[in-house]
């Protein structure tokens, strides 16, 4: 009798297991076809729209977006850069200009969704805080070492190695609220900061 609950109790473990696989790949998989790409920035134009389907909502569930539709908000996520996932060991440079939009801003999550402590309490930069040059064109520096002007901070350290379960160390998050007409009907060549990476230790 014994052996019987305990093969009741491996089982129904083992199907939950498979179910909650199945149900990450085919989130996954789904907001992949729902995807627009604009360079290395990606995002959704179905988030918070009529159209959203049950995988989609359950990911923006699932990623902690608070998501609206497109005429009031818009996001764009970036996780690698030519393919090679943003890490912590290294120095990134973000150049833009301000958005056509009523309020932007840029902020970096750690790979579990949630924002990065640092000693600065500093997580995001938006149109109203960032420090720019006489053309109106700003410069973030995104490192978890102490850098001058507009730093971003990205450590010293993120969330457990050991849960990690996606490839990159942390993203970037750009929203733009109540976003311009390039950006509803062009997403994916709209204007938007151009990231690269300088160096790694």
């Amino acid at each position: 009798m014994l052996k019987m609950l305990v093969k009741i109790i491996v089982a129904g473990l083992l199907t939950l297991l498979l179910a909650a696989v199945f149900l990450a790949r085919n989130i996954s998989d789904n907001l992949a076809t729902l995807s627009v790409n604009n360079g290395d920035w990606t995002t959704s134009t179905s988030i918070g729209s009529e159209e959203a389907g049950v995988l989609l909502k359950a990911a923006v569930a699932i990623g902690g977006l608070l998501a609206s539709t497109p005429e009031n908000s818009m996001y764009y996520r970036l996780d690698s850069i030519d393919g090679e996932p943003l890490r912590l060991n290294c120095r990134y440079r973000i150049k833009g200009k301000d958005y056509d939009a009523d309020w932007w801003s840029i902020t970096a999550y750690g790979w579990d969704n949630y924002l990065i402590p640092n000693t600065q309490k500093r997580y995001a930069f938006n149109n109203d805080d960032i420090k720019r040059d006489e053309d109106g064109r700003w410069e973030i520096v995104v490192d978890r070492n102490q850098q001058t002007g507009n730093w971003l901070p990205v450590g010293p350290a993120g969330a457990a190695v050991w849960r990690k379960l996606v490839d990159y160390d942390f993203d970037l998050l750009l929203r733009l609220y109540t976003p311009g007409t390039a950006y509803l009907q062009m997403p994916q060549s709209a204007e938007l900061p151009r990231v690269t990476q300088e160096a790694c230790e």
